[in-house]
């Protein structure tokens, strides 16, 4: 028995004098900007549990404490605290603790209730490695006076001073990419070659004099603006309304809504949920599906419209429709529709890449092109599509045939530019002029 109890004594010390130290969670650096940075600190000790952390940041104006705690537990049972102690969040704020640009360590020391040390427990030290920058990028602005209307597009041309892990232009709060200057090889141009070009609008509902600001964000998050002079022209857009007849209630919209999983049962309902749910969700898909648009320039000149076709609804038009004499509901037309024969060929209005070719809800059998710099193309309501994704296309050459597919009354196409995600009048693009003097310009600007 004595022997039993000596045995189990010893394993019970031995058990207490593990060596294993707290394991200590945290990212490997950090690089901080004039907006600060936090991160998040985790520490574990499965076997004898947490006792004490402590968090200190050292640089070269001293050493400060960021967090201290002692953990319950005492030195039979150990901690209380052993998978994982409570998230540890650590907010660097380089102003109020007076960092410069330099280099820092950040210290994160942990210990357990292990009986190694005379009682003192295993301890481990992690430190972190932290880059301060508080300079922001440096930017200018090419570009002379740009003019750009409301729902148009217009273009700048831009230089930074070092690499950035965003930059383009800001309207209001709607935010369009920057892209290399096409055809500029790193190192030439600017000091450190990187002249960049972007595309921008002002999209419809942008606010009455939303500010036009080319902005450069570096790796650190600092955040630098440059102005430059533009003009905004306003306009205004249509209103129409459009009735809905009995046969497209009957007809179109059952069989819309059973392809999208809306209760048909009811025409009108189904199409309120249709023009409202279902078309919110696509527009957000066809964000995505532009979000990640080619740097490189595919298209050349002016856009073309769908040959010998008629226009037969504007851009960016606010639509009412009334079913019986009342309203039942409403929607903003981002493109224009254009008629001409039924079965058409519908041709891609410019050089770019398939980037999608499927249903898309309300369009229908829809194609999208992706034409780089930001620009993409939309082909909506087509009976068949002849194109694949990642299909590199030429101007002129066809997508597939027009259609009544999607929420569409009848056989036409729905064609629409977006630029940065954003829609913009097509009525632009199709002008060679406009094209040339307010896109193409641009383009050939000539470094200062």
């Amino acid at each position: 028995m004595l022997i039993l109890l000596l045995a189990a004594a010893g394993g019970g010390v031995w058990l207490r004098c593990e060596g294993t130290a707290p394991t200590i969670e945290a990212p490997e650096a950090l690089l901080i900007g004039r907006e600060g940075a936090s991160l998040v600190v985790r520490v574990s000790d499965p076997e004898s549990g947490v006792r004490e952390v402590a968090i200190r940041l050292r640089h070269e104006k001293g050493d400060q404490v960021l967090f201290e705690k002692a953990y319950p537990g005492n030195a039979m049972t150990g901690g209380i605290v052993k998978p994982d102690a409570d998230p540890i969040e650590i907010a660097i704020d380089p102003k109020s603790l007076g960092m410069g640009d330099g280099e820092a360590i950040l210290e994160a020391k942990a210990r357990d209730w292990s009986w190694r040390e005379t009682f003192a427990g295993n301890s481990r030290v992690l430190e972190i490695p932290i880059r301060i920058d508080l300079e922001p990028p440096r930017i200018w602005v090419e570009s002379g006076l740009t003019y750009v209307r409301r729902g148009g597009a217009a273009a700048v041309v831009y230089s930074l001073e070092e690499p950035t892990s965003r930059d383009g232009v800001e309207v209001g709060d709607v935010f369009f990419p920057g892209f290399p200057f096409p055809g500029q090889e790193t190192g030439q141009g600017t000091p450190t070659g990187r002249r960049r070009f972007a595309l921008f609008a002002v999209p419809r509902d942008a606010p009455a004099n939303a500010p036009i600001l080319a902005v450069a964000v570096d790796e650190a998050g600092n955040r630098a603006t440059a102005s430059w002079l533009t003009r905004l022209q306003e306009r205004q857009f249509p209103d129409v309304r459009i009735n809905l007849g009995g046969a497209f209630l009957s007809s179109k919209v059952p069989e819309l809504a059973s392809r999208l999983g809306v209760d048909e049962d009811d025409p009108i309902s189904a199409f309120q949920i249709i023009n409202s749910e279902a078309r919110a969700a696509n527009e957000l898909r066809i964000r995505e599906i532009v979000g990640s648009g080619s740097a490189e320039r595919h298209w050349r000149g002016a856009f073309q419209q769908l040959r010998n076709s008629a226009v037969t609804s504007l851009f960016a038009e606010h639509r009412s429709y009334f079913a019986e004499g009342t309203k039942i509901s409403e929607a903003i037309h981002y493109g224009y529709d254009l008629a001409s024969t039924a079965g058409a060929p519908i041709t891609a209005a410019n050089a770019g890449r398939v980037v999608f070719g499927d249903r898309l809800g309300i369009y229908g059998n829809c194609v999208i092109v992706d034409h780089g710099l930001g620009v993409t193309s939309l082909y909506a309501h087509l009976s068949r599509i002849d194109v694949r994704e990642g299909d590199r296309l030429e101007k002129d050459q066809r997508l597939g045939l027009s259609g009544a597919t999607g929420l569409a009354g009848g056989d036409h196409l729905h064609f629409a530019i977006l630029v940065g995600g954003s829609y913009v009048d097509p009525k632009e693009w199709w002008d060679p002029k406009w094209v040339r003097e307010h896109i193409e310009a641009r383009l050939v600007t000539q470094s200062p």
